[in-house]
């Protein structure tokens, strides 16, 4: 009631001055009477929808038959997953995400936190499986989760977001971490962190498309290896040390020939002279040497970064210098071209290593490795891709995690699983003829993003992958500080990848697909990067990147939902679908001031 209140007032006083202005301007008494209606309707219209969501989710209810009873008891007793979704105007998608989730996952629990800048609320889709028992849901609002505990413990501090890209980010990451603390706190065990227009599936191995090369252990007869390499994009060179018998010595390849796939740890690369070179793993060999303790008393810096002017930065503990707090933010300049550092620069932040600054004063780097996922051997992980059930075999991914779990033991896969992304275009086809006989009345196929669109880029060379996290094997402690990143939140837990936190695509059991949609899609959700999901030019960039080859292998995940829910309920469950009603950005501007 107090937050309620609170908004009440804030908004009492925003129409206050509406009236002042037109009193100003002499605006006759009718019109202001009317003028002020309408904004006390709208008023109303956002009280309901933004400051009484979690309590309305039980208010209303719909009509239960029998076999979402049975379905919703079954559920009760089988293990599933739960996510965690920040949304804006994404209910025409967000009906299909969740459809897809339930059945694919199994997804069963859901908390779904609403941007202040929609202009939607996608409360009647949640209400919808709200209250057929199948799914346990929770709708959020800012004050849910934009918070920090005070110094003393016992108050929560409001954390102010920025209306820009930073404060997106920074809203992100505080929400998935207290989403992740909360199902902890529910005894929930895998939670999935993606976006709605992100799919997690199985990362089958298409012997009809392209794929990335499985790494090598070792450089074949006659090709030199690579040492410590970073590959310049926008140049098509690699730079990196060649180890002759003097010393390492420091090479750049010719403009490459070779795929950008194949630009991967453990790949060979060809430039355009005809030489070829073996990219080493460093990050494994890094592995064998890293030190799991600082070798004498020195501090310890943990969150290692380098900042925009190359100073190396992080949170300091036992600071023997100068005697900061511990956690304290640091920031120190380090001589990047003294030869140990220059060559070892692109791996130094993975940890398990001494360096010095300017004042040749010691640091540790702690070995933040030391709790990622084990590394499964490729040939392990080329056969686990090759048993990846087929879209008839009706497994989940869950099933999967389960069973390779089991087989390779459970530090193989979590408590932290990263998937590369592969982004979908928006090239059109026809979805199967079965999916379409199997669809009910008035839900169309084409519809779906899932069924519309299987053009998709080259696999491999997409950047930032995403994760699903064993939140139950997360201490509570890393879950109530703002995240570190969407795609790597727990940087003890979450690997580091080369190719900016995405994992190697020929070596990952799942995928997310990434897709592009319609340009009303694209163009539909006004955010604070409103310019760029305007431009024409960047989404037909986007489209053309997302065009490189057609997935061979369908999916029956729709047919197999009408079938186990009936299809009425099916019906009902997937109203709206594809569907993009005209929304009023005054609103926003009213409601919120952007």
């Amino acid at each position: 009631m107090k937050r309620q209140s609170r908004h009440l007032r804030s908004r009492s006083m925003h129409r206050d001055n509406k009236f002042l202005l037109l009193l100003h301007n002499n605006i006759s008494l009718g019109r202001l009477f009317f003028s002020g209606s309408v904004l006390y309707l709208l008023l109303v219209v956002v009280l309901v929808n933004h400051l009484s969501l979690l309590p309305s989710l039980n208010n209303i209810h719909i009509s239960i038959d029998k076999t979402l009873h049975e379905l919703a008891a079954d559920n009760k007793h089988k293990e599933g997953a739960s996510a965690c979704l920040l949304v804006n105007d994404e209910n025409p998608r967000l009906p299909e995400w969740i459809a897809y989730h339930y059945h694919t996952l199994p997804l069963r629990s859901l908390t779904v936190a609403v941007d202040p800048l929609s202009r939607s609320s996608p409360l009647g889709i949640l209400r919808r499986w709200n209250d057929t028992g199948l799914m346990e849901m929770q709708l959020w609002n800012d004050d849910d989760y934009l918070y920090e505990i005070a110094a003393n413990g016992a108050e929560k501090k409001r954390i102010k977001v920025t209306p820009d890209v930073h404060g997106h980010r920074m809203r992100q990451n505080h929400f998935i971490n207290k989403c992740m603390l909360d199902f902890k706190r529910r005894n929930k065990q895998w939670v999935l962190l993606i976006d709605v227009d992100e799919y997690i599936t199985f990362n089958w191995i298409d012997d009809n498309n392209q794929e990335p090369d499985f790494p090598v252990e070792k450089a074949p007869d006659g090709i030199p290896t690579l040492m410590d390499w970073t590959w310049d994009s926008s140049e098509g060179v690699i730079e990196g040390w060649i180890d002759t018998l003097s010393s390492p010595t420091k090479v750049a390849t010719g403009s490459l020939v070779s795929m950008p796939m194949q630009i991967q740890p453990g790949g060979v690369v060809t430039d355009s002279t005809g030489d070829s070179y073996y990219l080493r793993d460093d990050r494994a060999v890094r592995d064998l040497d890293a030190l799991d303790q600082p070798p004498e008393p020195m501090p310890i810096l943990k969150y290692v970064m380098a900042d925009s002017d190359d100073k190396l930065c992080g949170e300091i503990f036992n600071d023997v210098y100068d005697e900061k707090w511990d956690e304290s933010w640091v920031c120190f300049e380090v001589d990047w071209e003294a030869p140990e550092n220059e060559q070892k620069k692109t791996n130094i932040f993975h940890g398990g290593y001494v360096v010095e600054d300017l004042q040749q004063r010691k640091y540790f780097l702690e070995k933040e490795q030391a709790l990622w996922p084990k590394r499964l051997a490729v040939e392990d992980a080329k056969d686990a891709r090759e048993r990846l059930p087929r879209v008839d075999e009706r497994k989940t991914i869950l099933d999967v995690v389960k069973e390779e779990s089991n087989r390779h033991g459970y530090e193989t896969m979590g408590p932290c699983i990263m998937m590369p992304r592969l982004r979908y275009g928006s090239f059109e086809v026809q979805p199967e003829a079965a999916t379409v006989v199997a669809a009910p009345g008035g839900i169309d196929p084409k519809d779906f993003v899932t069924l519309r669109y299987r053009w998709h880029g080259a696999k491999g060379v997409y950047a930032y992958g995403k994760t699903m996290i064993d939140v139950s094997q997360i201490p509570t402690e890393e879950l109530q500080v703002e995240a570190e990143n969407v795609h790597a939140p727990l940087s003890h837990y979450c690997p580091r990848q080369v190719w900016h936190y995405s994992p190697q695509y020929a070596t990952s059991l799942f995928r997310v697909n990434h897709y592009l949609d319609s340009f009303e899609a694209y163009t539909y959700r006004k955010d604070v990067r409103v310019e760029l999901r305007q431009s024409v030019d960047r989404y037909n960039t986007l489209a053309k990147e997302g065009n490189h080859s057609m997935d061979t292998e369908g999916s029956h995940w729709l047919q197999e939902f009408v079938q186990d829910m009936g299809s009425e309920n099916a019906k009902m469950l997937l109203a709206g679908v594809g569907s993009f009603p005209r929304l009023d950005w005054s609103l926003s501007k009213i409601l919120w001031g952007k």
